[in-house]
């Protein structure tokens, strides 16, 4: 029995991991708005392309992105994102993998609540007029996103996604995110084990 109870604080842990994961997943496929009925492109890149060679438009974005907070909205749920410059330590350094790197840092929110950050490296997108920023430790994590207005951006979650506009989600800078009413019944559904 006590070695239950010792384990608990762990298992709590990875519940609330999972839970994190989910909820990531979950926001940035939710985050759909009606697309017109515009049409993408793909173009074939070179798979190991670095952010410098397109520093140009990546440096825009970023600069049009930055410390601002973006939100993505459904009628069951609002969700956001924080980017932050990162300063990478070993820019310039050809010799290394993140050397040629432009990166952020994102953090992802569900409502006003932060749920998971992730350090993104921007590069130029196999979808004509996006920039790609991919998870460093995990490239399934993407957003493909181009700048509407200074109020607005559009993003897909994948290069391949171009095919189907419906797919494309849309974010407009606030001043702050939403605090959600459902706390007390998400609190007390992860304390009686409903939610894992």
């Amino acid at each position: 029995m006590a070695f239950a109870k010792n384990n608990r604080p762990e298992r709590d842990r990875e519940k609330m991991d999972n839970i994190k994961s989910f909820v990531l997943a979950s926001l940035i496929a939710a985050f759909s708005f009606a697309a017109s009925a515009e049409t993408f492109e793909h173009v074939e890149l070179d798979k190991d392309r670095r952010s410098v060679e397109y520093s140009g438009p990546i440096n825009k974005t970023i600069n049009a992105i930055k410390e601002r907070k973006w939100l993505g909205q459904t009628k069951d749920m609002d969700g956001g994102v924080v980017f932050t410059p990162y300063v990478n330590p070993q820019f310039g350094k050809n010799n290394t993998e993140s050397g040629g790197a432009i990166m952020v840092t994102a953090t992802f929110y569900l409502y006003d609540q932060p749920v998971k950050e992730a350090l993104m490296v921007a590069r130029q997108s196999e979808i004509p007029g996006f920039v790609e920023f991919y998870g460093y430790d995990s490239r399934e994590l993407q957003m493909h996103i181009r700048m509407i207005d200074g109020d607005t951006f559009q993003s897909f979650a994948s290069d391949t996604q171009y095919r189907s506009p419906e797919m494309l989600n849309t974010y407009k800078k606030v001043e702050s995110f939403s605090k959600s009413n459902y706390k007390s019944e998400l609190k007390s559904a992860l304390d009686d084990g409903t939610v894992f």
